[in-house]
């Protein structure tokens, strides 16, 4: 579960790293900015794993619950300009 979790992770931060790059192509947009559906695409599969490692039990209630407050967190600062 560890293991997915960090590889899910590690998605999330090279899909956050490129999305800057990938904005950066349109002269009027700030090379700054973040996606915001990349945010929630990436809050979705975060969120999506961790319920199905719940419900296959190999998480705990209160590893879920940790896991989804990272996630709100995550939001914030992703979707903070």
């Amino acid at each position: 579960m560890r293991k997915k979790m960090a590889g899910v992770l590690l998605a999330t931060g090279l899909t956050m790293g490129l999305g800057p790059l990938a904005t950066a192509a349109h002269a009027n947009t700030p090379t700054t900015t973040t996606d915001p559906v990349l945010c929630f695409v990436a809050a979705q599969s975060i969120i999506t794993e961790a319920l199905t490692e719940y419900r296959a039990g190999t998480i705990t209630v209160a590893h879920l619950r940790t896991i989804l407050v990272g996630t709100a967190s995550f939001l914030g600062d992703c979707l903070t300009p």
